[in-house]
């Protein structure tokens, strides 16, 4: 496994495509810095916090999009089959490609959180939150980067052909973002409608609420809430716009989604007929 390691990351350091994620993950915690330094000038303010959670939505794409043209080159190039006849076992070519996935995008990740780390001090007014709830946070973000590259990773070595891999990791991610904003709408809705009544003279006179029918309730709202933590769309989106309640069961699932999906893909990978 120590030489498909070596050669993996030799060809990762070559690859186009990592250079490219990392460049634009630097640039968007660039661009992140830039904005929390104009919005200062108006007196908006932002924190640490607020900085090291932007990345959010933009960083389920990385898997997808790094697996589909990286990894997904190892069929049409005969890659995975030229390792196997010459004595590489199958669970130490997943693990290869887990791995490599897993490096590349902490790596893209590590781009965007440098300007942040070193730029942010100087346009944020400090953290914004307790210094173990911003780690915690940070680390749930790259848990849940994790799964979603342990579950890309499955997909890449099951899939054959490069261009269904491709689309179908993209719609994947694309459908869980949809779901994911479904649920946290829906979690969303105020328990109370307020109505305005006029006056003959067309001013406001008498406010009252009125219960809101599409407010979620009891074990309804636990299920949502729940999916919503699990799914790692559902996590992106509720760290992007700091509504993460659960994060510490939220590490939780996204460990127990990298653990299922590993161990699947393995058992998947070893029964697979690759021609």
């Amino acid at each position: 496994m120590a030489d498909l390691l070596r050669a993996g990351f030799a060809r990762l350091w070559r690859a186009p495509i990592f250079w490219l994620g990392v460049a634009f993950m630097a640039g968007w915690g660039g661009l992140v810095c830039h904005s929390a330094y104009d919005g200062s000038q108006y007196g908006i303010v932002y924190f640490m916090g607020d900085l090291c959670r932007y990345h959010c939505i933009v960083t389920v794409f990385l898997p997808a999009v790094f697996c589909a043209l990286f990894l997904g080159t190892e069929y049409d190039h005969g890659t995975i089959r030229n390792k196997l006849i010459a004595g590489k076992s199958r669970p130490a070519v997943y693990l290869t490609s887990l791995i490599l996935s897993l490096a590349a995008c902490f790596l893209m990740l590590g781009a965007y959180f440098l300007p942040v780390v070193c730029v942010g001090p100087f346009v944020t007014e400090g953290l914004g939150t307790t210094p173990g709830t911003l780690a915690l946070i940070v680390i749930g973000e790259l848990l849940m980067a994790a799964a979603l590259c342990a579950l890309c990773t499955l997909g890449s070595l099951l899939i054959s052909r490069k261009a269904v891999l491709a689309v179908t990791l993209l719609l994947a991610v694309l459908a869980g973002l949809a779901v994911g904003g479904y649920l946290e709408g829906r979690l969303q809705e105020p328990e109370f409608h307020q109505v305005i009544m006029m006056n003959e003279e067309g001013e406001p006179a008498i406010a009252s609420d009125r219960e809101n029918p599409s407010y979620l309730r009891g074990r309804e709202r636990e299920v949502y809430q729940f999916a919503a933590d699990f799914l790692p769309m559902g996590q992106a989106l509720l760290y992007n716009f700091d509504m993460a309640v659960h994060p510490a069961a939220m590490c939780l699932y996204s460990l127990l989604i990298l653990t299922a999906s590993t161990a699947g893909g393995l058992l998947a990978f070893r029964r697979k007929d690759l021609k």
